[in-house]
């Protein structure tokens, strides 16, 4: 990636953004080491400015992997920008037509794509605390908490285990039946218990969270 736009997207001027794209367009093609595209970065660094003008110029962006497989919505999740991830999860909803690399099309499909280690975004949300952005997904869509990472780990176990008593309650009440395992055949009422988080325990063991779980 040009140095020159590297530090316009991690400053947030949009103005020198504009005039470097003026002179040379392509610049949004070159990618950094580790595979972030200029919107990564300005994502990564949460200016929504130039978020949305790299995005303007150049749309496919939206859905292209890094070398960790995290899309720009992964990241804006992850790092918690919740004006960024509003603004991306509308793109991806408004959109006439849009594909991932590996042609998927389905609206709901670009937002229930997991990473390498097949994180959704909202794992990403649920992992760091994020419990704004954690709302605004599971309001988008609800099945965002029925899908497991390659680990084995739910959204759901992930809340249990780190105590996040907030996002746990919020995905039991977006989500109902959604998915409970974890690492290791461990369930989220499990982590609750071993890491002896009291308030997560009493939110998992009550009998419509455990008839809902039943196998």
């Amino acid at each position: 990636m040009d140095s020159r736009l590297y530090r316009v997207a991690k400053s947030g001027n949009v103005y020198i953004l504009l005039q470097l794209l003026n002179e040379n367009p392509r610049l949004l093609t070159k990618l950094t080491p580790q595979g972030n595209t200029p919107l990564h970065i300005a994502v990564q660094f949460g200016h929504k400015g130039v978020v949305v003008e790299i995005y303007n110029r150049c749309r496919s962006l939206l859905t292209r992997p890094n070398s960790s497989g995290d899309s720009p919505l992964h990241v804006a999740a992850r790092c918690g920008h919740f004006s960024i991830v509003d603004f991306l999860v509308k793109e991806i909803l408004s959109a006439k037509r849009i594909s991932t690399e590996n042609g998927k099309t389905g609206k709901f499909d670009i937002l229930r794509q997991g990473n390498n280690e097949n994180n959704t975004v909202l794992h990403e949300a649920v992992r760091n605390g994020n419990m704004s952005v954690v709302k605004l997904l599971l309001r988008v869509d609800t099945k965002l908490a029925c899908f497991e990472n390659y680990a084995g780990e739910s959204p759901l176990f992930l809340a249990a285990r780190e105590g996040k008593k907030d996002i746990l309650n919020q995905i039991l009440i977006s989500t109902p039946a959604s998915a409970h395992g974890g690492s290791e055949g461990q369930t989220a009422l499990h982590a609750a218990v071993i890491e002896r988080h009291s308030g997560s325990v009493m939110c998992l063991d009550n009998p419509f969270f455990l008839l809902l779980h039943i196998k």
